[in-house]
Formats: structure tokens, sequence, C-alpha cells
């Protein structure tokens, strides 16, 4: 079953929100869904690409007051997409691949499952979304904030691709992206070093 796994990360420039979602999916489908325009108005807002612009219609309307416009910063297609929105900051997408364990279930609705019964195990995704902030505190405040929400889209967007994934209620997800663990990534400890490390690992 699918699950988002949230956590802050605290790299040298900065601590991001990430959100790991397992998908039994491959990266070059799961990124033509998540680039499918028309259809993400299923888990999120349709939008729209015009060179380095991109224009998400909420409520699928066309009017300027609905429309929230953002600049793509990087993309490499069926890998990553990096994005900032004057709402959101800094928004990014990764695609990571693995392969599905054969002697496991294979965690998908009943395209996958058909695959799976011929005896073919079909490779899988990690899906990695990240919100970047300056620092910790920050980081912790934008997670409160948005982090419920975008757990909530990746959950719809995982069922798109014909996925089980478990329902959450609105108390349950304020409460875990409320108080998230944080990881400091090697590079950023070394730039830190051990006095400006917290008791808990993070930055003082």
């Amino acid at each position: 079953m699918s699950t988002p796994a949230p956590r802050l990360v605290t790299w040298e420039n900065g601590t991001d929100l990430v959100i790991e979602m397992p998908l039994s999916v491959a990266p070059d489908a799961t990124w033509a869904a998540l680039t499918d325009g028309t259809r993400a108005s299923e888990w999120f807002a349709p939008f729209t690409v015009d060179g380095d612009t991109v224009t998400l219609e909420l409520e699928g309307t066309e009017s300027a007051d609905s429309a929230i416009v953002g600049e793509i910063l990087s993309c490499e297609a069926d890998e990553h997409v990096l994005v900032e929105f004057p709402d959101f900051g800094v928004l990014g997408i990764q695609l990571l691949p693995v392969e599905v364990v054969p002697d496991l279930p294979v965690e998908a609705g009943p395209e996958a499952a058909a695959v799976s019964a011929m005896g073919v195990v079909p490779a899988g995704t990690v899906l990695v979304f990240t919100q970047s902030a300056a620092d910790e505190e920050r980081a912790r405040r934008t997670a409160a904030q948005f982090g419920p929400m975008w757990d909530t889209h990746l959950r719809m967007f995982a069922r798109t691709l014909g996925l089980d994934v478990p329902e959450a209620s609105e108390d349950e997800l304020e409460a875990v992206y409320a108080d998230l663990d944080l990881e400091v990534d090697d590079e950023a400890e070394d730039a830190l070093g051990d006095d400006d490390l917290g008791d808990d690992g993070g930055p003082r």
C-alpha cells in the first residue's frame, strides 16, 4: 500500500520539506501522468506550460484571479522538475526508479495486477516531492501550513494511477506535519560542525 513518508532535510543552503511516495508504476508512466495538464485536474489543478512558464488554473476556471504562475527552473523528462511559485516558493518533484521485489504483492490496480499475474514484475518509482525553505524554523512553518495539502494531493495522484492508498483525516495530517523528524545531510553536517548542531542533530 502506497503511503507518503514526510520529513525535513537540512542541506548546506537551507531546509526542505521532503515527502516520499512509493509508486509501483514505472518512472516514464509516472512522468506522463504528472505532466498531463488536463489530467492534473483529477488530483490537483489543470495547468499549461509555455516555455519556462507554468500556469495553474485553480477551480477549473480561466479567471486571472484563480491562476497561479510559476517559473520552471530545471526540468529533465522522466527524472525531475523544479518550479518556483510566488505563493509556495521552490517546489521540486524527482522520480527515482526502483524495482518491485518479485515475492511481494504489487500495489497497483487492475492493469498492474494483470501484468503481475503473467509473472512480469513492473518497475516502480519513488516520487520525491520537496518544498524549500531558508532554515529549519521556516521549514517547520511551511510543513505545518502546506504539508497536509501536499500529502492529500500526492495520495490523490497515486490513486489516479490505480494504486491503493489509505485515507488520512485532516487532523491526522496536521498532527504529522506539525512535528516532523529532521535529517541533516552529511555535507551540511560537515559544514555546520558539531558546535552548530543541537541535541537533536539539527542546527541550533
